[in-house]
């Protein structure tokens, strides 16, 4: 009975751990709340008791999971009584360690947040798929790595000063107010009750979940709730999942059922599911001669927001707006994932994003039906990729040759670009551009279709743009109430470079051949706005322009996002009656304007807006009723389900 009495010291060292590391994640969401994600004024509104109320339940059960040391400890003591001391350091010691690193993670979120607008997420892992020493120079040059590193310092000296002190307390109350067998019987009691509440986040029939999480009207409140510590473990599971495993995500359901629910007729295999999508083009312009050179530029962090009439004195995307003047356009457009390489292997693969990094998944080692230069290859085109960057990041030149591109023009094949000149991530744009305005006289009359990934609008924007004569952006006087949002001039400028880099592209090309096709898109949001609250749409739209090929001037294309791209070019490029399998649709189409729905990066599109996937209070344009809003998210689920089935089924040489 000795023994167990001894435990008081234990379960309070417990308690004490379990209130410091709630205190430190109380204190990191409030951070949280009044910096990166501004929300303060939503600290006294009537959902914030809720939120809180939940977040403290995630704060427990985190808590309860780093204290786990101290409950080890107690059992070492059981089994040698004469280590009961030395066990209870330990414990108290490796408690205290997790705890420190506990306040590393705030401080790594709060920077996480303040660039993505999120709490850390899958992508936080970017940096092990990625080019680590572009990222970690780029953190260094632009990402006030100072700031953090001095709160780092300071929050774990306070914990390193306070928490020893707090277990001391807890100790000495136990000694008094715990004593004997009745006493440690009660705090024993206690702490069970306590620990069976905290390691399952509550008393409800299954444990705290990140479902649990959305108890707010918005999507910015709910993303407040949960600890960074939480999401870090469902980061390494999704990871897993996304990279390696090939688990069913979410959205795939009964998939001959979703197949009907689209095309009126099931369908299971990828054999299957290819012929549902293999359509028939629709020439725009029937009469016309196939265009000799066909370019599709997927603009680094390109918004759309910087075209709308209201930012247009800015002069930000000149370019691009003249471009749009001689061509067609989306207004309500959306990029198809929220990171480039995930963008990027989509364009290429012919298969929209469905929460799979296809480039590092087997199927990304060859190019399926739907594979965008294994199309334009059939209609006689040489296929070019070009990066501003360097091959080794996300292995892109490899996965490129294995999507079937016949040439990759990196930015280390510039040579006219001076040394101190690339940077982590490449080559200035107008380098990259005017090496392959070179190339594109070089070809002669051999049809090419190229793919342009550029790169300049990208921390650390440190681009010496007096020398390259681009202007500063000056806000005019008319917009002076409408910013105050994260976007510096600086960071603006390097946009407006990378706009008019393009456009120099462009009319060199057109120079010598004016019938060339040029279409723009972005490969994502860039996550800097000149407005401090920016709309959804301003949040996530990018822009696509096509022109050249016949296409008439002004033409308004219908909402659309990345998997519309290469089908749209199609139109423009392969002949009437040409059979392709995609997953997108032609803009031009009759199919396109009448289609309910499409799906582009965690958005719902319609043909009066869109609205945020799972959350359809969320939105911009017109609303839409519940009831329909429902049936939308399935027809993208469906379509979601269909191509991850497509990608992830069809045999490969390494799953035979």
């Amino acid at each position: 009975m000795r023994r167990f009495a001894r435990a008081r010291f234990f379960l309070a060292a417990w308690w004490a751990n379990l209130a410091a590391v709630a205190l430190i994640s109380a204190l990191g969401r409030l951070a949280l709340w009044i910096f990166p994600a501004e929300a303060d004024g939503a600290l006294f509104s009537a959902e914030a008791g809720e939120a809180w109320s939940v977040g403290a339940r995630f704060d427990l059960m985190t808590g309860a999971y780093l204290s786990l040391p101290i409950l080890s400890a107690w059992l070492v003591a059981l089994a040698f009584p004469r280590k009961r001391s030395a066990a209870l350091r330990c414990g108290l010691g490796v408690s205290l360690a997790l705890d420190l690193l506990l306040v590393g993670v705030w401080v790594a979120d709060f920077g996480f947040f303040g660039e993505y607008g999120d709490q850390f997420n899958v992508w936080a892992l970017g940096v092990f798929n990625d080019d680590a020493g572009a990222i970690f120079g780029t953190v260094l040059a632009d990402y006030h790595w100072g700031r953090y590193l001095a709160a780092f310092v300071a929050g774990t000296a306070l914990c390193a000063f306070a928490i020893p002190r707090l277990n001391r307390a807890a100790l000495r109350f136990s000694a008094r107010r715990a004593r004997g067998v009745a006493g440690t019987l009660v705090l024993f009691a206690a702490t069970l009750v306590c620990a069976a509440f905290c390691f399952r986040g509550g008393f409800a029939r299954r444990p705290l979940g990140l479902r649990d999480a959305a108890v707010c009207a918005t999507d910015k409140l709910n993303r407040l709730i949960v600890n960074p510590a939480f999401l870090l473990k469902h980061v390494f599971l999704d990871m897993r999942e996304i990279s390696n495993g090939g688990a069913r995500p979410a959205f795939v359901h009964d998939v001959p059922e979703q197949a009907r629910r689209l095309f009126g007729t099931p369908a299971e295999t990828p054999a299957e599911i290819e012929a549902l999508v293999t359509k028939k083009n629709r020439r725009l312009n029937p009469n016309a001669p196939a265009p000799k050179r066909v370019y599709l530029f997927v603009m680094e962090s390109y918004d759309a927001w910087p075209l709308a009439e209201k930012y247009a004195p800015l002069g930000l995307a000149d370019s691009v707006a003249k471009l749009r003047e001689r061509g067609a356009s989306s207004e309500n457009f959306i990029s198809g994932a929220s990171g480039t390489m995930l963008s990027l292997s989509a364009l290429m693969s012919g298969v929209p994003h469905v929460d799979v990094a296809q480039n590092y998944r087997p199927n990304g080692s060859r190019a399926l039906a739907t594979a965008t230069a294994k199309i334009f290859s059939r209609l006689g085109y040489r296929t070019r990729f070009a990066y501003c960057g360097y091959g080794m990041w996300q292995h892109v030149e490899t996965y490129a040759r294995d999507q079937g591109f016949d040439e990759v023009v990196l930015g280390s094949d510039v040579a006219d670009c001076p040394e101190t000149l690339k940077g982590e991530w490449g080559v200035p744009d107008g380098f990259l551009f005017e090496h392959l305005a070179k190339l594109a006289r070089a070809d002669g009359e051999t049809p090419v279709f190229t793919l342009v990934l550029s790169a300049s609008y990208h921390p650390p924007y440190n681009l010496p743009l007096d020398d390259f004569g681009c202007p500063p952006v000056v806000v005019p006087a008319e917009l002076a109430d409408a910013c105050g949002g994260r976007a510096t001039p600086n960071e603006l400028r390097h946009f407006r470079y990378a706009d008019r880099a393009l456009g120099k592209f462009v009319e060199a090309v057109g120079s010598f051949d004016p019938d060339a096709v040029f279409a723009v898109t972005g490969d994502h949001f860039s996550r800097r706005f000149i407005g401090k609250n920016p709309t959804l749409a301003e949040r996530k739209q990018v822009p696509f322009v096509v022109a050249g090929g016949g296409v008439p001037a002004g033409t308004k294309l219908p909402f659309g996002t990345h998997a519309d791209v290469v089908p749209t070019l199609l139109a423009l490029c392969a002949p009437e009656g040409f059979e392709y399998a995609s997953f997108g649709e032609n803009l031009f189409s009759e199919a396109a304007r009448s289609r309910r729905c499409a799906f582009g990066e965690n958005v719902v599109l319609h043909a009066g807006g869109g609205f945020l996937y799972g959350s359809p209070d969320e939105r911009y344009g017109a609303p839409v009723p519940p009831e329909l809003a429902a049936e939308m998210t399935a027809d993208a689920d469906a379509l979601r389900a269909l191509a991850w089935t497509y990608f992830e089924k069809t045999e490969t040489p390494q799953s035979r």
